[in-house]
């Protein structure tokens, strides 16, 4: 595919980012590299990679949604702010429970939630 000078632009900008969080290397001769971006988008958890790849989808003429699949097998959904920033995480598989001869407080920790 032949890439216009702003699309290359984002996918430079993308390079560090998607190799950081998933481990994948961005080559601009791979012909199947929107597809691919397409797929890691919805998953990413940086909000700027994520407006990237829309910006980058748009610029290509392809349709694309940026929101993430929400497929939690169990437990309740639950968006943190930590930061300033929305965590989405679900109450069985993430949090630890509470110990049972006291009642404790949740509170956010570094990113992780504690009990105090």
């Amino acid at each position: 595919m032949v890439y216009s000078a702003e699309m290359v632009t984002r996918l430079q900008k993308l390079r560090s980012r998607v190799f950081a969080e998933f481990g994948v290397k961005i080559r601009l001769a791979d012909p199947a590299l929107l597809d691919e971006l397409a797929q890691l988008g919805p998953r990413s958890r940086d909000r700027f990679t994520r407006s990237t790849i829309e910006e980058l989808m748009a610029l290509a003429g392809r349709v694309y949604s940026a929101e993430p699949a929400a497929t939690h097998q169990s437990g309740q959904s639950t968006e943190l702010i930590y930061r300033g920033n929305k965590i989405s995480r679900t109450n069985a598989e993430d949090t630890p429970a509470p110990p049972p001869e006291r009642r404790a407080t949740k509170q956010m920790y570094r990113g992780q939630v504690v009990y105090k």
